[in-house]
């Protein structure tokens, strides 16, 4: 996969107010602040705006977030690759899909190998974020096992490391028995009225009628309707929609 479209570059410039020609913030005097605590995310290449933000916000660059992701991931003894599956990037936001295709999982028809997000922004929507889910081999579904296994979360203003990533690995491997145990009940569950509901309340009532019919509610399993999900969520959803729509299934099924 081709991550020069992640690394665009990005610099941080002052402010002006209408009518004037002097900076409100000096970027050669580190004293000086916007009124108000504000500057501006350009992206250089293009000289668009992303967005304006506090003063306070400290940009992680995607840059410089895949290269310690990748440096970790080198060390951290296991095979993996990056995924393009359920990774996109805009100027705005981007994700990144890692999976490490001899960790795996199964259900009865196929192998379901570890993954890992990572997010970032440039507007303030969300801060550095890692989290461990999966990827179905039989039709790539992606899943996130955001109850099951521990988070990684880092506001800006508080910085970012991956330095415990081989540690945070581990876990998630002495996590299997507990993550196959929950699959293979869900195989023998049928789909009840209340979990029907649960997926119109909590995820989206239009997707919950787009993947199975009211007729099917106890003559499917939980798994089966899990599946639906997660294939309609990782074939017909923009890239950028996907991450909450994962992330309401992972609470609703328990995974």
């Amino acid at each position: 996969m081709n991550l020069e479209p992640f690394c665009f570059p990005i610099e941080e410039r002052p402010v002006f107010v209408s009518n004037t020609q002097k900076p409100l913030i000096d970027p050669d005097d580190p004293t000086t602040h916007l009124p108000n605590g504000y500057k501006a995310i350009l992206r250089s290449d293009t000289n668009e705006v992303i967005s304006i933000v506090r003063d306070t916000y400290k940009v992680v660059k995607n840059q410089d977030l895949i290269h310690q992701l990748l440096r970790q991931l080198a060390t951290c003894g296991e095979n993996f690759k990056i995924d393009p599956s359920h990774s996109f990037v805009d100027n705005y936001r981007m994700r990144l899909m890692i999976t490490f295709p001899d960790l795996k999982l199964r259900d009865r028809e196929s192998d379901i190998a570890l993954s890992a997000f990572i997010h970032n922004s440039y507007d303030q929507s969300e801060g550095v974020r890692f989290y461990f889910g999966a990827i179905r081999a039989i039709c790539s579904n992606g899943i996130v096992f955001g109850d099951l296994l521990s988070k990684y979360y880092s506001r800006h203003t508080k910085g970012f490391s991956f330095e415990k990533l081989a540690d945070k690995l581990a876990d998630a491997k002495e996590y299997f028995p507990e993550i196959q145990n929950r699959i293979h009940r869900l195989e023998r569950l049928p789909v009840t009225e209340v979990l029907y509901e649960d997926i119109s309340e909590k995820i989206s009532k239009k997707l919950a009628e787009q993947v199975m019919q009211q007729e099917e509610i106890g003559r499917i399993t939980q798994w089966q309707l899990h599946n639906r999900l997660t294939n309609h969520i990782s074939h017909k959803l923009e890239p950028r929609l996907q991450a909450r729509y994962q992330q309401n299934v992972s609470k609703v099924f328990s995974l």
